[in-house]
């Protein structure tokens, strides 16, 4: 301990000066290629306050947890598989990812990304090929082909670093246009396996007088994972409540583990998900997204609910609490949203009440349940799916 208190002591380098001269300097004395070990290293040589954190964090043990005991400073160590990070939820101050892999010849790789996000966005992404009889890391700069560089200042790239599988992830920023790479581990090194360009600021497309949000499918037909990468595909762009569910299925998507405060939940086969945050107060929210088959065989209805309770499980109606349904054209492969006269059977009315109104959708069967808080309690009711529109009872 009293090492990681000379480390935190070191007067911590900019991004800026790190990112000029990492490649020109090799860290020497490394002991072994264990994931403490190296960067241990590594902050001697290039010491920010994120990863003194993060060193500190593995040498207490600790696997998940609040940092400093600042509001949403964490960090996760994961010692069986070589990872750890530091990050604000509010993303407003110094970010760090580090892990590291066995390479066919013997050596390690270690790779670590620092990031800043107070005023500026800046990520660096460093690669190193520990070597164990040199007792050495050097810089290496093609241990991930492929890397995308930032080529204009208003571009910017965000990584994330493999925890449990072997994948290596850049989403770059730039304009209107969201560009995502996937660089698989081949045993040695990262290599670009995968390049998929969005726009996501673009919004609805026009067909035919109607506007439309098109919908990237994997496979020739959709999957609940389309339909939540469609809604809560972009971070930088979705304000607070909805950002955090973009970034929990970023997470989810990675096999990478989710904050203590946070569960995320795909069943594929029901077409089904949802994500639940706990927050400081005592209250928490539930996201919840499913769709239903429409009996023309040609669309599906896809619903979306958040909803926030307070410790005591009473709806609060916070600002981004609410439902909402759209319809999905097989052929057209577009979605646009539907209103409640074309969803659902007889007096829809009271319904659009979001204040006191909350829509629980089915992970099984197909009815929704509708609760209504009221002065005088929660009435409960339900919307029967008949194939094409819901029948209230």
């Amino acid at each position: 301990m009293a090492g990681l208190t000379t480390l935190q002591a070191q007067t911590a380098r900019s991004l800026e000066e790190i990112g000029q001269q990492w490649s020109d300097v090799a860290i020497r004395d490394v002991n072994d290629g264990s994931l403490p070990v190296m960067l241990r290293a590594f902050d001697r040589t290039w010491h920010t306050n994120a990863v003194g954190d993060a060193l500190e964090m593995m040498a207490k043990g600790t696997t998940q947890g609040m940092l400093r005991e600042e509001p949403g400073y964490s960090g996760l160590y994961d010692s069986r598989n070589g990872y750890v990070e530091v990050f604000f939820d509010d993303e407003s101050s110094g970010t760090m990812q580090a892990c590291c892999r066995r390479r066919a010849n013997g050596h390690s790789l270690l790779v670590v990304m620092l990031g800043s996000h107070d005023g500026f966005d800046v990520e660096l992404l460093l690669s190193y090929d520990y070597d164990p009889q040199a007792c050495r890391l050097t810089p290496d700069e093609k241990a991930i082909e492929g890397l995308p560089k930032v080529t204009d200042p208003n571009m910017m790239h965000i990584h994330e670093l493999p925890q449990t599988g072997d994948e290596l992830e850049v989403i770059e920023y730039y304009g209107d246009d969201v560009t995502e790479y996937r660089f698989a581990w081949d045993g040695s090194k990262f290599g670009l396996s995968k390049k998929n360009t969005q726009c996501y600021d673009c919004g609805p497309v026009e067909i035919e007088g109607e506007y439309y949000i098109q919908v990237q499918l994997e496979a020739a037909e959709p999957t609940i994972a389309d339909f939540v990468e469609t809604c809560f595909s972009n971070g930088d762009v979705l304000p607070e409540m909805l950002g955090d569910i973009r970034t929990a299925w970023h997470r989810y998507r990675m096999n990478k583990t989710l904050p203590s405060h946070t569960t995320f939940l795909l069943d594929k086969n029901r077409g089904y998900m949802r994500y639940e945050r706990k927050w400081d107060e005592g209250d928490y929210s539930v996201a919840e997204m499913c769709y239903w088959n429409c009996a023309d065989r040609r669309h599906k209805l896809i619903a979306q609910s958040i909803a926030t309770y307070d410790e005591n499980s009473m709806y609060i109606c916070s600002q981004y609490d609410g439902y909402m349904f759209s319809l999905y054209d097989n052929q057209k492969k577009t979605m646009n949203q539907a209103i409640l006269p074309d969803i659902i059977s007889g007096d829809y009315s009271d319904l659009e009440d979001m204040a006191t109104v909350v829509f629980s959708l089915p992970r099984t069967g197909k009815d929704i349940v509708v609760k209504h808080y009221t002065p005088s309690g929660v009435k409960q009711e339900k919307l029967l799916w008949d194939g094409n529109k819901f029948v209230r009872k």
